[in-house]
């Protein structure tokens, strides 16, 4: 068992502000509004395979990570990323602006486009520094569609479009409640929520994430305290809008962009900067990052889209929306981690590769520890490694009811198999 001082949760890396791992430093690059210029693809890359260890990894926050450097390297890394424009000023604005942004609004012609929405939230988290004092991991989202999660992914405080020029903002905890608003007052109604939970944790210091102040006040006490109506809100068919946005897409027959996924959410440097040269010639200006661990690359014709889902099979890289990997949220697991006691990476590829083509797959998180770093909340099947054997747990967090134990990594592929394959019937 690992000792629970090395388990401790609460904060994130950061690029001024990195985090120490069994592979070195982690050094952490937020995209402004969920969308990085095109150019900036070709520095990330050539500054990890420069300072780091070539290995990039794309967060379930839609972040990227570069990984494997050195307190000597980070400081030549932060010069190459700061000339690029991808640093922030202060490592305190930097760590509140956890945003994700839906990758396709803005492009797909069915969402409503919130980036301008994001954009103001996005300013007024930096410049107020009353927000700084949130939790490191206290997050919120922007949704195009009527479904709040963002790729199936819940957040402190959600916003989503369930209608023409109306909003619906949420909280986690319970997202079946909400405030119904116009567009100009998203904003405001956000950052009242954000400052009475500060208000509840400033009383109450267990309060860590909204779920929590929801738990302990109730969601309509929050709302009220912000100065807003709360009402339940029309349930919303998840399936249609939580698909990875993988390969080619398209609005009643128009491509729009071409997403490429990352196997577990890694690419190293030689894939990325083919990635960047090849979306650099098709004249695509900037890529946006999906949290389901997927480049969306906006292109406007099937020849550009081709060109790119190409080089990315190429690669290696994933180019169908199908592709079992994109199911798996999993850690960097061991060598890279320290608290890791298995080779997720290596097991979640042998998983795919034996549930591959069954349908209906489920979401399956693979942690190298009872930390659950992957992937917040609960997936079908959690598998988490303790002594260098997983517990599957299913419906639950790492935390939850273990339905099988002590499974040996020589077995887990076949036993996942077997388990979806019964439970399906």
């Amino acid at each position: 068992m690992i000792a629970r001082s090395s388990l401790r949760k609460g904060w994130c890396p950061g690029a001024l502000r990195p985090m120490e791992s069994g592979d070195g430093l982690i050094l952490r690059i937020r995209p402004r509004v969920g969308t990085l210029p095109i150019s900036a693809l070709s520095t990330i890359a050539k500054t990890a395979a420069e300072f780091g260890s070539g290995e990039i990894d794309l967060t379930n926050r839609g972040n990227l990570q570069l990984r494997g450097l050195t307190a000597a390297s980070h400081s030549q890394a932060l010069a190459d990323l700061g000339d690029a424009g991808l640093i922030d000023a202060d490592e305190r604005a930097e760590a509140v602006r956890n945003i994700i942004v839906d990758p396709l609004s803005g492009i797909d012609p069915a969402r409503t486009d919130i980036r301008s929405l994001t954009g103001r939230l996005e300013n007024i988290l930096i410049e107020d520094r009353t927000f700084w004092q949130l939790p490191g991991k206290f997050g919120f989202s922007f949704s195009g569609t009527a479904e709040a999660r963002v790729g199936d992914r819940s957040t402190d405080i959600m916003v989503s479009s369930i209608a023409p020029e109306t909003y619906a903002v949420s909280l986690d905890g319970n997202i079946e409640v909400g405030a119904l608003l116009p567009p100009h007052r998203v904003v405001e109604a956000v950052t009242g929520l954000t400052a009475v939970f500060l208000e509840l944790r400033a009383s109450d210091l267990a309060i860590g994430r909204m779920k929590d102040a929801v738990a302990r006040s109730g969601s309509a006490t929050i709302y009220a305290a912000a100065g807003l109506e709360s009402t339940k809100l029309a349930a919303t068919e998840i399936d249609a809008v939580s698909l990875p946005p993988a390969g080619s897409l398209n609005h009643r027959g128009q491509v729009f962009a071409a997403g490429v996924g990352l196997p577990f959410g890694r690419i190293d440097a030689h894939q990325l900067g083919a990635l960047y040269a090849v979306a650099s010639n098709a004249g695509t200006d900037v890529v946006r990052m999906s949290p389901q661990r997927v480049l969306v690359f906006p292109v406007d014709d099937d020849t550009k889209r081709d060109n790119i889902l190409t080089e990315a099979k190429r690669q290696g890289l994933i180019t169908e929306p199908d592709d079992p990997r994109l199911l798996f949220d999993v850690c960097p697991g061991s060598p890279a981690c320290a608290n890791a006691t298995t080779e997720t990476r290596r097991d979640a590829r042998r998983i795919a590769d034996a549930v591959r083509g069954r349908p209906s797959l489920p979401s399956i998180h693979v942690s190298g520890c009872e930390k659950g770093c992957a992937r917040r909340g609960a997936a079908a099947l959690t598998l988490v490694a303790r002594d260098g054997r997983y517990d599957v747990i299913c419906n639950d967090d790492p935390a939850g009811p273990v339905a099988l134990a002590a499974v040996s990594p020589a077995e887990i592929d076949s036993a996942v198999a077997r388990f979806i394959l019964e439970h399906a019937r």
